[in-house]
């Protein structure tokens, strides 16, 4: 069993930027995940918290790049929030980029995500637990009548000696990574 929250939150952000998380949702989440140091958006050029990735300079992100491919060391960070385009035709048509490959921007999120960190996944749809990752928590987030709720599902990477949780058929996994292991 996954614990979930619900969130009703206001709409639109601050920025009014299309596309920007829900009025108060960052803050909330970085409470609720006990305030954590170091802190990544990969498609956050317009988040309030942390180090923001973009493609689109115009919107003066720290770092313009791609997500799928970010430019940092492995395990920097102790949180990563993805808060992607929700198909490819809104990547086209709302920011003008490329299709999108979840695989591999999920992958490049995990890699430089801290052993013990938090991986959280804002969208219109539950994702896949990443590899690597235990399911933490979801959080559904209620906007204002007449529009579709969002998830975000909170992910925790797996330390050393943690056991797996969170398999597709809900049960543990006593799977143990060590250092010579690939996460």
């Amino acid at each position: 069993m996954i614990p979930t929250l619900t969130w009703t939150l206001p709409r639109p952000p601050r920025s009014k930027y299309k596309g920007g998380f829900p009025l108060y949702f960052e803050q909330n989440l970085y409470q609720y995940l006990g305030y954590p140091a170091d802190v990544l958006h990969p498609f956050g050029g317009r988040a309030e918290i942390g180090v923001r990735c973009d493609l689109d300079a115009t919107l003066e992100p720290d770092y313009v790049c791609d997500a799928h491919e970010l430019p940092f060391e492995d395990e920097a960070f102790d949180c990563v929030v993805l808060d992607p385009p929700y198909s490819d035709e809104e990547a086209r048509q709302l920011y003008g980029t490329p299709p999108l490959r979840p695989g591999a921007y999920t992958k490049e999120a995990v890699r430089v995500l801290k052993r013990g960190g938090w991986l959280a996944v804002y969208g219109d749809r539950e994702p896949r637990r990443p590899t690597y990752c235990n399911h933490h928590s979801r959080i559904l987030v209620v906007l204002r009548p007449g529009h579709r709720p969002r998830v975000c599902m909170i992910f925790q990477k797996r330390k050393f000696g943690m056991p797996h949780y969170g398999s597709e058929s809900g049960e543990c996994m006593e799977i143990e990574l060590t250092e010579g292991s690939a996460a």
